[in-house]
């Protein structure tokens, strides 16, 4: 059996809710199992531990008690197609609580920090014209969610 790569995140939360709330967003998502605390213990049949994948890749929640809290030391990034994915992502992440940050970073209602990056941004930056990569790079500091028609517009401007 090969190895397995799975990202794990202690955490203090409904984890059955968060995963389930995590793998409705995006594609190529789904809850893989979920482990209770046994049934001598105080939290018996509470999700213990919750397997889960976000377009495909791997993450487990772990129930980390109330001392634990999540920082934005870790982030989980979403690369998307286009604006209109990184809005609807944005509204989703930020609803019922979450926060807003800069440069494409929020923190949803559960404490997790997300990046939400349009493709084209990542390929904009891909180039060897190093004022242009200085440019959208200066624009990006200036943004709370990323707007690709900015950098489209820089990029053109350019050309």
């Amino acid at each position: 059996m090969p190895t397995t790569v799975m990202t794990c995140l202690l955490v203090e939360g409904p984890l059955d809710e968060m995963a389930e709330f995590y793998t409705s967003l995006v594609p190529d998502s789904a809850v893989l199992n979920v482990g209770r605390w046994p049934a001598d213990s105080e939290r018996a049949g509470e999700p213990l531990a919750v397997d889960f994948t976000v377009a495909g890749a791997r993450f487990q929640l772990i129930s980390g008690g109330p001392e634990v809290a999540l920082t934005p030391v870790v982030s989980i990034k979403l690369e998307v197609d286009d604006q209109a994915e990184v809005d609807r992502l944005w509204s989703a992440l930020l609803a019922d609580g979450g926060e807003p940050s800069q440069c494409g970073w929020l923190t949803d209602r559960y404490g997790l920090s997300w990046q939400l990056i349009p493709r084209g941004f990542t390929e904009l930056m891909a180039t060897s014209d190093a004022a242009l990569t200085q440019e959208l790079f200066a624009a990006m500091l200036q943004m709370t969610k990323l707007e690709m028609p900015v950098f489209e517009a820089i990029a053109a401007a350019r050309r």
